[in-house]
């Protein structure tokens, strides 16, 4: 009898069939050198499929959404830390490309604050926007800033502290069972753990309670002070924010875009 896996996966007799993904054996040798054990084994695999077991999942409750999933995330992290070496131009290749970006957004979002002023009847949209501009120039202010802080803390650096990074995160990747599982490995790798945060928060966690999520995570994998810089920047950068003809879509996107820019503000102040 055929059941539906947590990522969609269809399963027969309580097996995983996926395609073989030769990213994940790889990942799974690293997990198999240290004590993290909280990921599907695989039970079967040749050159076009891996199976892994079937992972039943078990209702909780959590009085915070999201705290069980990010003890797991640290865990993983912390469990599978190490140190390489890093190019001498890493470092400057990063702040290029993130202080470009911000001149980018200052620039542009200057030119449209400018054109909607401009106007003599601002439509709801554009009144919205206009409403909160300062938070955007504050944000994009405040991520020049600490890029500066953080790349004066790296320049000289000759190495840097990476793990394994599910490279997908989300709340349904999480499986409550026996113990707490992370599935869906396929896009893993190497680097930063910062990443994991930045995407995940992106994706969903700027909707949770991220502020007190990052101060669980800290308790089990402590952020070095330059991690935390270059977080907050990934954190703080808003969005380009682009009009269309719907007007109803405008509002929305808008709300959404804002309600990310100052949950970024209270996330980062915390951060600190």
């Amino acid at each position: 009898m055929s059941k539906k896996y947590i990522n969609s996966v269809k399963i027969n007799e309580n097996q995983v069939k996926k395609k073989y993904n030769k990213n994940i054996i790889d990942i799974y040798d690293i997990f198999a050198t240290t004590d993290f054990e909280n990921y599907p084994k695989i039970i079967d695999l040749d050159d076009e499929f891996i199976t892994y077991e079937y992972i039943e999942s078990k209702k909780y409750y959590e009085k915070i959404k999201g705290v069980e999933f990010i003890k797991l995330v640290s865990l993983m992290h912390s469990k599978t830390i190490f140190y390489k070496d890093v190019s001498k131009n890493k470092y400057k290749k990063i702040y290029n490309s993130l202080y470009g970006n911000i001149k980018y957004l200052k620039k542009y979002y200057l030119e449209l604050i400018d054109k909607i002023e401009n106007e003599m009847f601002m439509s709801p949209s554009h009144y919205l926007f206009a409403r909160n501009y300062s938070a955007i120039q504050s944000n994009l202010n405040y991520a020049e800033s600490t890029l500066k802080k953080w790349f004066k803390k790296v320049e000289n650096k000759e190495n840097e502290r990476v793990c394994v990074i599910h490279n997908n995160l989300s709340l349904k990747h999480f499986i409550k069972s026996d113990i707490d599982y992370l599935v869906s490995f396929d896009g893993a790798l190497v680097d930063t753990p910062i990443l994991d945060l930045y995407k995940f928060y992106k994706k969903e966690g700027y909707k949770l309670n991220f502020k007190y999520l990052l101060k669980v995570y800290n308790e089990n994998m402590n952020l070095f002070d330059e991690e935390k810089l270059l977080l907050n920047v990934l954190l703080i950068l808003p969005l380009k924010i682009e009009f269309v003809n719907d007007e109803y879509i405008n509002v929305v996107n808008l709300k959404n875009n804002f309600n990310y820019i100052y949950s970024s503000m209270n996330v980062v102040n915390e951060n600190k």
